[in-house]
């Protein structure tokens, strides 16, 4: 038996209501993209859900021209939901929830709708056009929109005209919806205001997460990232140690020690083509190094071993601070986890640290 016949009826409805409002989103984080594409997905939803019955019920009170305007817009609606679960371009698929939309609205006011109700459906707008528009372009399109109101309700004779309704309806559509515009102008600017607040804390915490603090270098985890998203073919990797570190701390104090590893990592920055590797603080005085290509590995590691001995730090005493570095370099091979060519370069860093140090040592 299938597994999903085996779930609660109620678990089943709730999965599948849950994949239906997400589809086409890229990730189901809080992003504007992410937002947007549940937006679509929920109207296109709500849309046929309200559309096609509606539109059936005008077929069968013989209706004709708002039966088929609502089961045409209940059709482009599913159809704009399967286009944006393909290819997950939302800005399309808004537009497609959009012109319709604002079409069907204004026939409805111009025809008076299904016993003459087509007018309470146009406060949708608003909110739907400023959140999938935007501010700028979605009040454009609702001042247009207001426009277009004017000019059905007060220029040309319509349907609308031979309900009965009193004369003041037609000032009070406007005037009410030109408030629910306002309102939903503020709500729109405070949200997005609050949504890119959420943004660029989500950016600093996640550059917090994957940066060392005092080098700027990646840390562990930010190297890790990187490295799974490049997929680089059979990189070459270095993974090096300040020798005797802790005498430069003991000697000279943290102060010293902190300013000399951030020179330390700036000389290894510097000598690393930044498009073509990773450079990262994998803890205390260790650092390591990821290089998409390299022509003679232990050669530009001796050539990186010189020019980090040269690093000099002045601390105010009658010398100036140095110190020289073991490093032990590999391949990751292709397919290879990274934490398993880690490991090799660490058993190349432990014999250079063991054969007297400021050397270096490839196993591959």
């Amino acid at each position: 038996m299938p597994e999903y016949k085996k779930q609660p009826w109620h678990l089943i409805w709730k999965r599948w209501f849950s994949v239906t409002l997400n589809a086409g989103a890229i990730n189901h984080s809080f992003t504007n993209s992410s937002r947007r594409t549940f937006i679509i997905n929920l109207f296109c939803l709500v849309g046929v859900l309200f559309t096609a019955p509606l539109g059936i019920l005008s077929l069968l009170q013989g209706n004709l021209l708002v039966g088929i305007a609502l089961l045409v817009i209940a059709t482009i609606y599913v159809l704009n939901h399967l286009y944006l679960r393909r290819t997950r371009n939302y800005l399309f698929s808004a537009n497609v929830i959009l012109y319709p939309l604002y079409t069907l609205m204004l026939y409805l006011v111009y025809s008076g709708g299904v016993n003459g109700t087509g007018h309470v459906w146009i406060y949708c707008i608003p909110p739907v056009s400023l959140f999938l528009h935007g501010l700028k372009r979605g009040l454009l399109e609702v001042f247009v929109f207001i426009l277009a109101l004017i000019f059905i309700l007060f220029v040309i004779p319509t349907p609308f005209d031979k309900l009965g309704y009193h004369p003041d309806l037609k000032t009070r559509i406007i005037y009410s919806f030109i408030l629910i515009a306002f309102l939903s102008t503020i709500y729109e600017y405070i949200s997005s205001r609050f949504n890119q607040s959420l943004q660029e804390l989500s950016v600093k915490l996640e550059v917090a997460a994957t940066t060392d603090p005092l080098t700027g270098l990646l840390n562990r985890r930010g190297l890790q990232q990187r490295f799974e998203a490049l997929q680089w073919h059979a990189p070459a990797l270095l993974l090096l140690d300040i020798d005797h570190f802790k005498r430069i701390n003991d000697d000279y104090g943290h102060k010293y020690g902190d300013e000399y590893l951030v020179l330390f990592a700036r000389t290894l920055e510097a000598f690393f083509p930044k498009q073509e590797s990773l450079v990262s603080r994998w803890g205390g005085e260790e650092f390591l190094v990821v290089i998409e290509k390299v022509d003679n590995l232990k050669d530009m590691a001796e050539a990186l071993r010189e020019a980090l001995k040269a690093i000099t730090l002045s601390t105010g005493y009658d010398t100036n601070m140095s110190a020289t570095v073991s490093i032990g370099v590999t391949h990751v091979g292709v397919g290879e986890d990274i934490l398993k060519a880690i490991s090799r370069a660490d058993q190349g860093l432990y014999i250079a640290k063991n054969a007297g140090r400021n050397r270096v040592e490839a196993i591959d």
